[in-house]
């Protein structure tokens, strides 16, 4: 009797000391990961085979944002906004329209949004004035240093590549930026990784080689460009890409030029992203669509969609860390709640009734109609054969008889019902 009750107590302090033992681990591990979060955030890297961001080190970092949010001061999340390209390279164009234009409208709409959550500490590095003083001084201060800070990555790159232990990847062909707009990019990374930025988003609308500058092209849609799988910062980026991905996909076609088809695009050569394994934090760059479509031609289209590209930017960013906050309406989209007072039919262009309608139309899942794809029948607010076939549709579904694909007064009336205000 006696050996078993020694046999007891000594079984007790076992079960004791293994507990004590793995709340002692789970700590540590909950500690180590904060910590080398807090590496990662610090202190630049830009060193290969180690992971500089990874999901659960951003997510991490935005819990420890969310509960330092009562503190008197508080860690938030980094975000860093690039418009592409500047006055002496505007980028791409199309009958007059810049595409830096697109992107600093954009970029400061994203902004606003961004801003205005506790929980993200925001920088654009320029808006329609020029740069950001605190960028434009680092570019100024810091040449020689930055030039030496590419040579040093490149030829790390090289020697890696030369040794086997890095494959050299080529998914999409890409114009050469100008050496003074490729230094400024570096100095983005440089200065990104020196004041610890978590998320660095990178605006863009797209083109291709081959097409004539006044002439509309084959190819549209959107198309987001991530750092190439062996890149430090890869997998950081790509999920935080893949959320925005998803929040954009909804309304808007995703590019159809080949090897861009896929959404989400790995790529070792853009500088944005982290060209040389040069960028810490999570690196997105997003080609909004072609600059010659026709959302961004029409002025009287344009600002709406541009709302609402950065509305879904926003959106993709909370749900990639779980934020679930009531913003932009129960439609999530700045095209709804909308009244339509106004009777539609094929011909009509250039339209916001009809922008709204086939965003309405796409949230019913009438829009594109069967067999076509949103590539086929992209939002345009031209009422075409795409949104005649839709509306038929949409009548058929809701008796409105005969479903003539004209938006008369019954129509009007069912889609104030379902979308208005």
């Amino acid at each position: 009797m006696k050996k078993k009750i020694i046999f007891a107590i000594i079984a007790l302090g076992v079960l004791s000391v293994l507990i004590f033992c793995e709340n002692f681990i789970y700590t540590f591990l909950k500690n180590s990961l904060t910590i080398n979060y807090l590496k990662a955030k610090y202190f630049t890297a830009s060193v290969f085979f180690k992971d500089s961001v990874t999901e659960m080190s951003l997510k991490n970092a935005y819990e420890e944002s969310e509960n330092s949010s009562k503190r008197k001061v508080a860690q938030k999340i980094k975000i860093l906004i690039v418009p592409g390209h500047d006055a002496e390279f505007s980028g791409t164009e199309f009958k007059g329209l810049k595409e830096l234009e697109l992107n600093l409208e954009l970029g400061e709409k994203l902004y606003d949004l961004l801003k205005n959550n506790s929980s993200f500490e925001v920088y654009l590095s320029q808006n329609r004035q020029g740069y950001n003083p605190q960028l434009l001084s680092y570019f100024e201060k810091n040449r020689e240093s930055t030039i030496n800070f590419i040579e040093n990555q490149k030829g790390k790159m090289e020697s890696f590549i030369d040794a086997g232990e890095i494959k050299r990847v080529v998914n999409v062909e890409h114009n050469f930026a100008p050496s003074e707009a490729a230094l400024k990019l570096f100095g983005i990374n440089k200065w990104a990784n020196k004041n610890g930025m978590d998320i660095i988003l990178h605006i863009h609308f797209n083109d291709y080689a081959g097409r004539k500058k006044n002439q509309a092209g084959k190819y549209s849609g959107f198309s987001i460009y991530i750092p190439e799988s062996q890149y430090s910062n890869a997998k950081g980026s790509r999920s935080v890409a893949e959320s925005i991905y998803y929040r954009l996909r909804k309304l808007y076609s995703h590019s159809n030029l080949p090897k861009e088809d896929g959404g989400v695009v790995e790529d070792q050569e853009l500088i944005a992203i982290g060209s040389n394994n040069t960028l810490d934090g999570a690196g997105i760059l997003i080609e909004y669509g072609y600059i010659y479509e026709p959302l961004f031609v029409s002025s009287e289209l344009r600002h709406l969609v541009l709302s609402d590209m950065a509305l879904q930017t926003y959106l993709g960013i909370l749900d990639f860390f779980g934020k679930d906050m009531a913003v932009g309406g129960p439609y999530a989209t700045s095209f709804l709640p909308f009244e339509w007072n106004n009777s539609l039919e094929v011909g009509f262009k250039d339209k916001i009734d009809i922008l709204r309608l086939q965003a309405a139309l796409t949230t019913a899942g009438f829009y594109p109609p069967s067999g076509e794809t949103k590539n086929d029948c992209p939002l345009t607010g031209y009422f075409g054969s795409c949104t005649e076939k839709s509306v038929k549709a949409f009548q058929e579904k809701y008796e409105i008889l005969p479903a003539e694909g004209f938006v008369g007064q019954k129509t009007r009336v069912k889609l104030n019902e379902l979308f208005g205000n």
